[in-house]
């Protein structure tokens, strides 16, 4: 009875038994109490792309995360590293196997001048077990090193989720916005040409010069050519969206909207303490760090002796009526200790620790960027809504002006280099205002990016 006692008591020694590194300073980088600029008192939805209330827009987040070939990819990635997990778990457990065994010997041997025939029947079924007794926690090392692999995993899935959400609706909101400028384009370019018109007859009869008709004619060129790039803009913008969504390039995704959404309230952005927890990323992150530290562990604790237990029971028996009449049984124990491998084992040790140190670096500066993205969000956002309503007042004083100048120049008063000058000012701040809609709305997408929008946190703790 004192055998497994003692081998309870190297058990119980052995679970608490790690290396992992020692750090004066926490992991985590100063973190701000708030950010500058504070959010709403509600946190984002984890469906944020619903607060723009917009059914084109839902349908297309919803099949890009069904039928995305890049989170299919990421799936993927993760059973791998679940299956790694387990496979490395595996270690703490006795590996038994069940063997088998039947065969015949027949020998030819010359006696007293004759040949001789014998044959020799052998049958065989056991049973063997073998256990390494983990002494200093190197299974339960490599076990949790692969364990926090497996859940970083699971967090870059989740991220990908966030960013592919982001990615539809940006591509989304430039798509429709595209055709927004498109169309004002080719609005400009009418009232350009029957600008162009009633110059020539004004030409006609004595009442404008050639060179507003020669001027006209240049701000109607101008305007043409903005048509192809944005033409070629918005089959770009599509190609991808259709990218995104795991379909071909040119496929019809049926898009019928025809102007951008309003903007939604903003949400809360919480606490920056609690944006770390928030953050797929930066879990991925802090479990790479924790993967890494448990390398570690495993490294040093293999360069300390291992101990195998082992055993086996079975029957064996020449004739096979008289198997289960003959058992055998077994058991040992064996000590193997590293005495020199020429540094190899110090090396790896040394080599985990150089490893938890980068992912350490890279943790904090993963922390450091979402709070940073978190910041430039809400204050891009801020000055943008700033920017647009300075942006109206422009086009309503430009929108005064050309009419004032039109007025002015059928009366005589003024040359038609004041009306092209305002209705150049005008049309290229009309295009402006919708160039700064659109980016309004995408600091919108952005901010709900990077307060981690779109994740369910249940899931990758799962």
């Amino acid at each position: 009875m004192k055998f497994p006692r003692l081998v309870l008591l190297v058990l119980a020694f052995s679970s608490g038994c790690s290396f992992l590194p020692d750090r004066e300073e926490p992991a985590e980088p100063e973190i701000p109490e708030s950010f500058n600029r504070a959010g709403g008192e509600e946190a984002p939805a984890a469906r944020w792309w619903e607060d723009f209330n917009n059914g084109e827009l839902n349908r297309l987040v919803e099949e890009a995360l069904a039928g995305s070939f890049t989170l299919q990819g990421a799936e993927a990635r993760l059973r791998q590293a679940r299956a790694a997990a387990a496979l490395a778990g595996s270690g703490r457990y006795p590996r038994v196997n069940l063997a088998g065994e039947a065969g015949a010997t027949r020998t030819s041997a010359e006696t007293g001048g004759e040949r001789q025939t014998a044959t020799a029947e052998n049958y065989g079924l056991s049973l063997a077990a073998a256990y390494e007794i983990d002494l200093w926690g190197r299974v339960r090392s490599a076990a949790r090193e692969a364990g926090a692999l497996a859940a970083a995993a699971a967090f870059d899935l989740s991220a990908a989720r966030i960013s592919l959400a982001g990615e539809v609706a940006d591509r989304w909101l430039r798509e429709v916005n595209l055709r927004s400028r498109l169309e004002l384009a080719r609005r400009q370019v009418e009232t350009n040409r029957t600008t162009r018109e009633l110059l020539l007859l004004r030409q006609r009869r004595g009442l404008a010069t050639a060179l507003a008709v020669y001027q006209q004619d240049q701000i109607v060129a101008a305007t043409e050519s903005l048509i192809p790039a944005l033409e070629s803009e918005l089959e770009t913008v599509r190609h991808e969206l259709a990218v995104l969504l795991g379909r071909p390039p040119r496929a019809d995704l049926g898009l019928r909207a025809d102007r951008l959404p309003s903007l939604p309230s903003r949400p809360g952005t919480g606490l920056p303490s609690r944006l770390i927890g928030n953050r797929p990323d930066i879990r991925a992150a802090f479990s790479r760090l924790e993967s890494a530290d448990w390398g570690v562990s495993a490294a040093r604790a293999d360069r300390l002796p291992a101990l195998t237990l082992s055993g086996s029971a079975g029957y064996r028996s020449g004739e096979f009526e008289d198997l289960f009449d003959n058992w055998f049984a077994g058991f040992a124990a064996g000590l193997l200790a590293p005495l020199v491998d020429g540094g190899r084992r110090s090396a790896e040790a040394d080599r985990m620790l150089a490893v938890s140190e980068e992912r350490l670096a890279g943790y904090r500066q993963t922390v450091l960027n979402a709070l940073r993205e978190v910041e430039n969000a809400l204050v891009r956002e801020e000055k943008q809504a700033e920017y647009i309503a300075g942006l109206r007042l422009q086009l309503a004083a430009a929108e005064r002006a050309l009419g004032q100048a039109q007025l002015r120049y059928r009366k005589g008063e003024t040359g038609y280099l004041d009306v092209l000058s305002s209705l150049n000012s005008t049309q290229s701040l009309q295009r402006e205002l919708l160039s700064g809609e659109r980016d309004l709305l995408l600091y919108r997408v952005a901010l709900y990016r990077s307060l981690a929008g779109g994740w369910e946190g249940e899931d990758s703790e799962q």
